[in-house]
């Protein structure tokens, strides 16, 4: 209602409307897709490296000395990963052999092979990002002030309800990247077909392995953050108002940590995506539990760590231009907002 005159001397008191709960949730979204898209358009390449790093079987007798070191086994097999994507786009993990026509296409040949799978991947950015970062903003704040403020259950919910999202678009990107399908179109019709475990190969596997990296995530998140609030002095209360060094730090650090932890699970899942149907084909998997033993009596211990060097670059750098974009695009989001109102 319009106030009377009498109040009009008290018009400077008033406060405007609080923003509906829908109106500040939207920063999240809008900050979610823009780090994802960055994220994922950036980092391809080295994704594509450690999918083909992981899906690379490599017996117990044949690794020794050094070798039998992941980082220092992914330096050498990543070599020839690299050397195999420079001979042909159409680079396929069943048939390395092809050749380019003429040297001068090497170059051309590995960007086109390292960014194969790129589309869906993409595509799966919104959907993607619609569930991840809202949902443990959702569920944290649902916990705030109660007694399991401070469990994972936020970054366990949040892995769950990512997995159902993630799942089909990492079927789909992996079996391109590793040329067992040439086109997303090729690799979703054979999917719905129920071939190699459908659309949902691995998804007990993802489920896992993103729960797991959500709760090292945000428990990293949530610690990171304290403690660069604790060094502003008193300063700062909110995790908004750091700046983009700190943030930047905080992701960074966040996803060393988040992908060393995972990595045995994030390779198990990768072959039981790619393989045949459960309990045949290449890997013959029946599971994340018989993937993890198998793998380790065959190919050793260090085998479930294969693919980690890219890994924890992707993850750690990832995380680092993830996290800041989302932080720096939630405050431009909300300065833009206020910026408005006040107009």
């Amino acid at each position: 209602p319009s106030p009377s005159w009498r109040d009009v001397g008290r018009l400077h008191e008033w406060k405007r409307p609080r923003p509906t709960r829908m109106a500040v949730k939207a920063d999240v979204f809008a900050g979610s897709i823009a780090a994802e898209l960055t994220t994922k358009a950036l980092l391809h390449p080295l994704d594509t490296i450690k999918t083909r790093l992981q899906y690379t079987v490599v017996p117990k007798r044949q690794r020794a000395g050094a070798s039998s070191i992941p980082i220092v086994s992914d330096l050498r097999l990543g070599f020839r990963v690299l050397a195999d994507a420079t001979r042909s786009p159409e680079h396929s993990m069943k048939d390395p052999s092809l050749r380019p026509r003429s040297r001068a296409a090497d170059a051309a040949n590995a960007a086109r092979s390292l960014y194969r799978g790129l589309t869906p991947q993409l595509v799966g950015v919104v959907p993607i990002a619609l569930v991840y970062m809202p949902s443990y903003e959702v569920a944290s704040g649902a916990l705030k002030g109660t007694p399991l403020q401070s469990t994972p259950i936020a970054g366990v919910l949040t892995g769950v309800a990512s997995a159902v999202v993630r799942v089909p678009v990492s079927v789909i990107k992996s079996r391109i990247q590793l040329g067992l399908h040439q086109s997303a179109g090729e690799a979703l019709s054979h999917a719905r077909r129920g071939g190699r475990g459908g659309l949902y190969a691995g998804l007990r596997a993802t489920v896992v392995l993103d729960t797991s990296y959500a709760v090292v995530q945000f428990t990293c998140l949530e610690q990171l953050r304290t403690l660069a609030l604790r060094f502003s002095g008193g300063e700062l209360t909110d995790p908004t108002q750091l700046g983009t060094k700190a943030n930047a730090a905080i992701g960074f650090a966040t996803g060393l940590f988040a992908a060393v932890a995972t990595e045995p699970i994030d390779v198990v899942r990768t072959r039981l995506m790619t393989q045949g149907a459960k309990g045949v084909g290449a890997f013959a998997y029946d599971g994340l539990a018989h993937g993890l033993a198998k793998a380790s009596r065959a190919e050793g211990m260090a085998s479930l760590w294969r693919g980690l060097l890219p890994r924890l670059v992707t993850k750690s750098t990832g995380s680092l231009v993830w996290y800041t974009t989302y932080m720096e695009a939630r405050r431009a989001f909300n300065a833009a907002r206020r910026t408005s109102a006040d107009g």
